[in-house]
Formats: structure tokens, C-alpha cells, sequence
């Protein structure tokens, strides 16, 4: 058994992390949070580097999934240093107490960290983000790195889970476009690949029981779902999911976020596919999953499933 720190436990992705890892009953975990800390998930502010490093050395985790951070490209353009506290500060401190603890990580980025120009990107690839966001979660990764080559950078496309709101996922958020029957556009030029934080967190478990079972993993790794489509595309599965009209949402073929967006980040995940670590769930059936697990969030905004 492995103690397993997890930050971020009261997030998207760090929810389904917790839940995986507590449901298989092998391993024990601290889970820790900040806004929406509650009971069963410590209250802990990863940028009081001081406050994060006295935690680590108290509770002695034997690996931390670092899931905390600022992920809106938005927030992040408008409010730079604050992500940047997050996304590269409290990552380097958490590397440096994991370092001297002898503690192991994986660190959660993003495929923001390329600029969307030659898609099927392998781990190898020299990022170049275009935004302020990318380039945050990429200066993460190579502080962590640079303070250890033994821990482990697992990027990420774009997710959907079981949400508290609706806001929490940017697939989950576009219901809005559904719920709202006046005429909209919606972006048909940039392409993702919807992934299921059940999907991720079962690969993170994956890795974790390699790592234990002294498989050792190390560097840069990639996970996506195997489907790659725009906004509009999504939006099109979750009005036939919910047999809901989707004749008033109108695709747009050129960018038109604040921030800029790369077109097709799409990720090579043969590194982790060597490892037996593959996508188990598409988008159609896995976000009926999250929907149906989210049913308090979807009264939220006047959604019941049928």
C-alpha cells in the first residue's frame, strides 16, 4: 500500500482521481484542497510554500497526483501572475519538498503547451504555446523536471467528468448553447479530443501501481480519448444524448476565443500505450456517464435527463 497525495481533490479531474484510487481500497489518500475543501479533503494553499512543504513532511506521502491548477486560457490571460503562482510556483515548490522527502510525482499538464500546427503531437515535440495558459503549465513541467528526472508530466486534452457545475468542464458548459434556443455561433475551427476524467483517472491508477510495483516511470506522457472534434461537433453528440434541438447552433469556421486557442492539439499516446495504458471510454458513452452523475448541476440550469 502507497499513501497518495492528491492535489486539486475538490476539482474536476481530482475528484475522479480520489474516487478511483479510494474505490480499489489498495492505496490510502490524502486528499487536499483549497476553495471547496471539506470534510475527508485537508485545506491547503499549494502557493504558502512553506504551509505545502510542512503538510508533505507531516502526512509523508509516498507519491503526489498534482491535479491543482489555473486551467481557464481566459482567467489565465486576464490574471497572469495568478496562474502563474499556481501553474509554475506551487509546482516547483512541490517538487522541491517532494525531491527532499523522496516522494514521486506526477504532474498534470496540458496539450495547450503546443500551437496546434502539426497535430498528433509525441512527447518529444518542442511545445510553443500560444497562450498565456500553455505556457504556465509548460513552465511547470520544466521546473518539476528540472528539479527531478524521475518524476513524471502527464498532459492532458480537453476533459469532462462528473461536475458540481456545469461551469467546471469546458464540454460540460457548452449544455448552455442547448439549454438557450436563440440563434448562436458556435467554433467549428478548432478541434479537440473530449477525454473522460473517469478514463484519466483509471490510467493514473495504472501508472501509480507500475510505479509502486518499481516499474519506474519517468518524463513526459500523454493520454487523450481517441475521438477528435470541434465544439460544435460535441455539441451535436450532447443534443442527440439528450434529444435535445440543436438546429438553432451554428458552426463557425475561424477562431474566435480572447485567448487564443491552437487548432488541433491532438496528442500520441503510443508511450503509455506500450505501458498497456490506453482510452477505454468514447465521448458518446462517457458523457452520458457524466451526465447522469451530475444530475444536481443540470437542474442547475433547468436540464433533467430524460
Amino acid at each position: 500500500m502507497a499513501k497518495i497525495m492528491i492535489t486539486g481533490a475538490t476539482g474536476l479531474l481530482g475528484r475522479a482521481v480520489k474516487t478511483q484510487i479510494e474505490a480499489s481500497q489498495i492505496h490510502q489518500v490524502i486528499a487536499t484542497g483549497f476553495s471547496r475543501a471539506q470534510a475527508g479533503i485537508y485545506k491547503l494553499d499549494l502557493t504558502n510554500t512553506q504551509a505545502a512543504d510542512e503538510f508533505i513532511a507531516h502526512h509523508q506521502p509516498d507519491i503526489i497526483v498534482h491535479c491543482a491548477a489555473e486551467r481557464r486560457p481566459d482567467v489565465s490571460e486576464l490574471n497572469p501572475s495568478a496562474a502563474l503562482a499556481l501553474n509554475l510556483g506551487a509546482t516547483k515548490a512541490l517538487a522541491e519538498s517532494a525531491s527532499k522527502h523522496g516522494i514521486w510525482i506526477i504532474y498534470i499538464s496540458t496539450d495547450y503547451v503546443f500551437d496546434g500546427s502539426a497535430p498528433n503531437y509525441a512527447e518529444f515535440h518542442k511545445p510553443n504555446p500560444l497562450n498565456f495558459y500553455g505556457e504556465s503549465k509548460w513552465q511547470g513541467e520544466q521546473a518539476l523536471l528540472a528539479t527531478s528526472k524521475d518524476f513524471a508530466v502527464l498532459r492532458l486534452p480537453i476533459l469532462y467528468g462528473q461536475v458540481e457545475t456545469v461551469s467546471e468542464s469546458a464540454i460540460l458548459i457548452l449544455l448552455n448553447h442547448l439549454m438557450d434556443k436563440q440563434t448562436q455561433e458556435v467554433d467549428h475551427w478548432a478541434v479537440r479530443s473530449p477525454t473522460s476524467t473517469q478514463d484519466i483517472a483509471l490510467a493514473i491508477e495504472k501508472m501509480i501501481d507500475l510505479q509502486v510495483a518499481q516499474q519506474e516511470l519517468s518524463g513526459i506522457y500523454h493520454f487523450s480519448g481517441k475521438e477528435t472534434m470541434s465544439k460544435y461537433q460535441m455539441l451535436l453528440t450532447l443534443g442527440e444524448v439528450l434529444g435535445l434541438d440543436v438546429d438553432h447552433l451554428l458552426p463557425v469556421s475561424e477562431p474566435s476565443d480572447d485567448a487564443k486557442r491552437p487548432k488541433d492539439c491532438t496528442l500520441n499516446c503510443d508511450r503509455l500505450a506500450l505501458l498497456g495504458i490506453t482510452s477505454q471510454v468514447d465521448f458518446k458513452s462517457g458523457v452520458l456517464d457524466a451526465l447522469e452523475a451530475s444530475t444536481p448541476a443540470l437542474s442547475a440550469i433547468g436540464l433533467k435527463l430524460g
